[in-house]
């Protein structure tokens, strides 16, 4: 994968940045900021998927003119605690899995 020898490449660290989110469509996504700025792919965990909205932070790895995307914040604080996941989308839906068994959707014990 072209971002494990782009990490690698002559044996020192990519340039790695963090930039704001200007645009997203897919998994294509613009970054402009006084780090870095540029259009790449946005990777994440297998069986989830996300198109992060404008203004959020985004970490991303340069390589040449590659750009990979590798994670966005939106910098809230979802209470969670060291163990547990929170899916949630940007009109407030949410699943968490909580550390006690309990799957909380839209904040309802299941």
């Amino acid at each position: 994968m072209w971002i494990s020898r782009a990490i690698t490449e002559n044996g020192e660290s990519a340039p790695a940045f963090t930039a704001e989110v200007t645009g997203a469509e897919g998994n294509k996504v613009s970054l402009g900021g006084a780090e870095g700025s540029g259009t790449g792919e946005a990777f994440y965990p297998y069986g989830i998927m996300s198109v992060p909205p404008k203004g959020v932070k985004a970490a991303a790895v340069q390589s040449g003119r590659s750009v990979c995307v590798l994670g966005c914040t939106d910098g809230a604080d979802r209470d969670l605690e060291p163990g547990e996941i929170a899916l949630y989308s940007k009109g407030g839906a949410s699943i968490i899995l909580k550390n006690d068994g309990r799957v909380l959707i839209n904040g309802v014990s299941v």
